[in-house]
């Protein structure tokens, strides 16, 4: 007996299945819709720009000379900016072109980004860290602070920061002074800063040196321990021996550094005294009517006799000789008062009217100052020492706060609510990973005799940075363009440069296309940084 086949069962699978039923057909059938659908937007909107650009004429693409062409769309960014910047990282005027504005905004973006990225990461592991504290009442406050702050829209925070908090801070003759040389008024937050001298290059190359003696001592060390079975203390004899050889070349560095120089008066007899500080001393304790500057001396003048006989310094602004003259002169017991002026020759031609006693300066600019004088014998050369890294202190003169870094209200309320608000969001993110960690880990380290501290650092942050590094890269990206809201605050980033060169140049296209392509290298920048960085965490499978 013959059994003949069903005509199903002798049927191929494609006739079987109907095309409106294969998987197969259905998935190539959305993939094409897809792309037509894309392709139909990317369409509409082309369209739509072309024909706004035909609206606008062909003033959108004017070249140099006269014709319309797409090549020359940017060609506009060559004119005259026109507009002032109020916080330039870079020399920038009025008459620059908009490509240099750009550049400002953009610098700014990247500062702002840049500090904001490391304090973030600072508060976020601290933060994280006091989450899973077993004290209740720091962990409590930690687990409040992001609550909060990730719950309240950012923007909220940047007005809250800047007009309730900064602007509300007393006037800058009553500023606050929570540490010696730190400032907080409605001008801003003055910090003190180091200012690098052109001696600083000689002194890192001993920095450099110490560094590589550092990284041999802590070898050679540990292959002794290796052999030996026996602790070198190592961590206490290496940076030990950099940090000596670091100090060597920093006083070898002042020794034979020459590059600092006063111009004083021959009459003056400074020159003539033993060394500087002398021959000042004499000076001014002669104008006070005291046998010798001490402290106590001084305590007993009133601060307008002080003034009047302080010794008068003519010095460029901003300038390495200001904080490096002012320094000396601090440790020397001498009342001074500085005379700022922008360029070298300003501050030359008023030692030559007799407005200061001594005209501070690298040597090479005070002896050319000296050679433009009318009696150039009259006045003698005086060198005085360098420091590589001199410490500049903020002070009130007048109505101005002079010396140091400032950071300008605008600034700093951006600045704080970047870092509280991303540090937030961190400090889950570490939280997390710590708890990633197998508790197991920790039961060894215990078991170890490893203390609290060397078991966070030791042996549960190395593995929680697998988890950690991916989405902090995302944090990361978040701080950057989220200071794109600078413009509240009227803090000049990219944006808001940006933003005055499309009102003045009517280049919309342009504008918001260099505005995205600066975004964009930043953020790969960071991204393939952290992607480098997290490839070198990663565990490595056999």
């Amino acid at each position: 007996m013959t059994i003949r086949p069903s005509p199903r069962e002798g049927a191929s699978p494609a006739s079987a299945i109907p095309f409106w039923r294969d998987v197969r057909v259905l998935g190539v059938l959305a993939q094409l819709a897809f792309v037509f659908f894309v392709a139909a937007a990317l369409s509409w909107i082309g369209n739509n720009v072309a024909q706004g650009l035909q609206a606008l004429g062909g003033a959108q693409f004017l070249c140099d000379d006269g014709t319309s062409s797409f090549r020359c769309a940017f060609n506009f960014m060559s004119s005259a900016a026109s507009f002032d910047i109020g916080e330039k990282p870079i020399d920038y005027q009025t008459t620059d072109s908009y490509w240099r504005a750009l550049t400002v905004g953009l610098l700014n973006t990247v500062k702002v980004s840049a500090i904001g990225i490391v304090l973030s990461t600072l508060l976020g592991l601290f933060t994280g860290v006091a989450v899973l504290s077993n004290n209740w009442l720091l962990s409590r406050l930690a687990a409040g602070y992001i609550d909060v702050i990730r719950n309240t829209p950012l923007l909220v925070q940047l007005f809250f920061l800047y007009f309730a908090v900064i602007l509300q801070l007393p006037p800058l003759r009553e500023s606050l002074q929570p540490a010696p040389g730190v400032f907080l008024s409605q001008r801003g937050i003055a910090l003190p800063w180091p200012v690098l001298t052109a001696s600083f290059l000689p002194w890192l190359a001993f920095v450099i040196l110490g560094l590589i003696q550092f990284q041999l001592m802590v070898f050679l060390l540990g292959q002794r321990e290796r052999q030996t079975g026996k602790l070198s203390n190592r961590w206490l004899w290496a940076p030990l021996t950099g940090v000596i050889i670091i100090l060597i070349g920093w006083q070898l560095t002042i020794s034979f550094n020459s590059n600092q120089a006063l111009l004083v008066s021959r009459a003056s007899r400074v020159a003539q005294a033993p060394n500087p500080a002398s021959g000042l001393e004499a000076l001014v304790a002669k104008r006070l009517g005291l046998p010798q500057l001490t402290p106590d001396a001084l305590a007993t003048l009133d601060e307008a006799t002080r003034a009047e006989g302080a010794l008068q310094v003519c010095v460029e602004k901003d300038s390495p000789s200001e904080p490096n003259l002012a320094a000396q002169l601090k440790s020397w017991n001498i009342p001074f008062k500085m005379t700022r002026f922008d360029r070298a020759d300003q501050a030359g031609a008023a030692y030559a009217e007799g407005a200061c006693d001594v005209l501070a300066g690298e040597r090479t600019l005070v002896v050319a100052e000296r050679a433009a004088l009318e009696n150039p014998d009259g006045h003698l050369l005086v060198s005085i020492q360098e420091s590589p890294v001199v410490l500049s202190l903020p002070q009130l003169e007048g109505l101005n706060l002079v010396g140091g870094a400032r950071l300008t209200p605008e600034f700093a309320a951006l600045l704080f609510g970047l870092v509280i608000y991303t540090g937030a969001f961190i400090a889950e993110i570490v939280r997390a990973g710590i708890q990633s960690v197998a508790r197991g880990q920790s039961e060894a380290a215990r078991a170890l005799g490893l203390t609290e501290g060397q078991r966070l650092r030791l042996v549960v942050l190395p593995q929680a940075l697998r988890v950690i590094i991916p989405p902090l890269t995302s944090q990361y990206l978040n701080l950057t363009k989220n200071s794109s809201l600078a413009i509240a605050v009227a803090f000049p980033d990219l944006v808001a440069v940006t933003n005055t060169i499309l009102n003045q140049s009517g280049r919309a296209v342009q504008v918001v296309v260099l505005v995205m392509l600066s975004y964009l290298v930043v953020s790969l920048a960071i991204s393939a940084l952290l992607n480098w960085y997290n490839r070198r965490v990663a565990l490595v499978e056999r």
